[in-house]
């Protein structure tokens, strides 16, 4: 399966090895994100925990931007990664379909972000990258990589502007809360912990395209380019909730591409990263079945329906509330603390 950050490592390899970045500076942002990823831990999510990410996301954002106020990013940078199929199924059953049906602008297959902390771990910077066009075979697939970043910081309260507080009152989630002021409130309080800006390789991708095209393409791209990260900021907390909760919410397995980088080394390709799959974890119990029962054997069809996951709160304390079947059958309940 390729990855983002196996693309975005080969596409440096072939940027440097060629010396294009001097005929155009645009390519730098490929070398100079993949010698970030050295020494970064880099986090590969299954569909199943990117799911229940997304789930927490529509929960109460009052409880969400509480969570974030004892949050702290444990790394000073760290890669994040998922299928996007994951998270298509959980917003088509919800109703909350954010993707544009534009055939120029199709559904990615990975999604990944890049969060870069300061000390403390309450301030710094996420890049948003997604996979590219497939070239072929024999063509180095090169990652987008958005241009628009979201400086945060978790104790601040940055104004925002009116033209996007307006475009995002039309977005699905703002939807949902239309009518509790107390929740909507809190969902902006959220927004409000970062401003969404152009990085330092936003304004040179920018400076090319005004070259090239010319400033009116530019105003005509820009709204895209917000777009596409802007309603995606809160998933970067409910990610890292269900990461640094105290209690097993998902489980690890470290990954090493050791062998097969011997034999890429031997065919002069770039190397394949280590990383570490994380998926949600399931208690043994919940899947070790029932026994048997006799032949001819008959009973009650359960009443049963599926609660998603959501933050939970009770004073001062808040956990994570894993998916469960509330009523008749197997119950797969699981609090979990947040680690303050």
């Amino acid at each position: 399966m390729p990855y983002l950050m196996d693309d975005l490592v080969s596409a440096a390899a072939v940027v440097s090895a060629g010396q294009a970045v001097k005929r155009e500076p645009v390519l730098s942002g490929f070398v100079d994100m993949a010698e970030k990823m050295k020494g970064t831990p880099r986090f590969l999510l299954d569909e199943a925990a990117i799911h229940t990410s997304v789930e927490l996301s529509l929960g109460r954002p009052k409880l969400i931007y509480e969570a974030m106020q004892h949050l702290q990013v444990p790394y000073e940078r760290m890669w994040i990664e998922w299928p996007e199929r994951g998270r298509e199924k959980l917003r088509q059953t919800f109703g909350t379909n954010e993707w544009r049906d534009d055939p120029a602008r199709p559904l990615p297959e990975r999604i990944a972000m890049l969060i870069e902390a300061e000390p403390g771990g309450r301030r710094g910077q996420v890049t948003w990258f997604w996979t590219g066009a497939d070239l072929g075979e024999d063509i180095e697939r090169f990652p987008n990589i958005a241009p628009i970043c979201p400086f945060f910081d978790l104790d601040a309260q940055i104004p925002q502007p009116a033209d996007r507080i307006t475009g995002f009152l039309k977005g699905n989630l703002a939807k949902i809360w239309h009518d509790h002021p107390v929740q909507m409130e809190a969902l902006f309080s959220i927004w409000r912990t970062a401003d969404h800006r152009p990085s330092p390789w936003g304004n040179i991708y920018m400076r090319s395209i005004v070259l090239r095209h010319g400033e009116k393409t530019l105003r005509e791209q820009l709204p895209y380019m917000f777009s596409d990260v802007y309603g995606e900021y809160i998933e970067i907390w409910c990610v890292l909730l269900m990461l640094t909760a105290s209690k097993t919410v998902v489980d690890y397995r470290d990954v090493s591409r050791a062998k097969i980088n011997k034999h890429r080394a031997k065919a002069q390709k770039p190397p394949l990263l280590d990383h570490t799959e994380v998926t949600l974890h399931i208690n043994p119990r919940t899947v070790a079945g029932r026994p048997g029962q006799p032949l001819g054997y008959k009973r009650k069809s359960p009443r049963v329906h599926m609660v998603s996951s959501f933050l939970n709160r009770r004073g001062s304390k808040h956990w994570i509330v894993q998916p469960f079947w509330r009523g008749e059958g197997e119950v797969i309940h699981r609090q979990v603390r947040v680690k303050g």
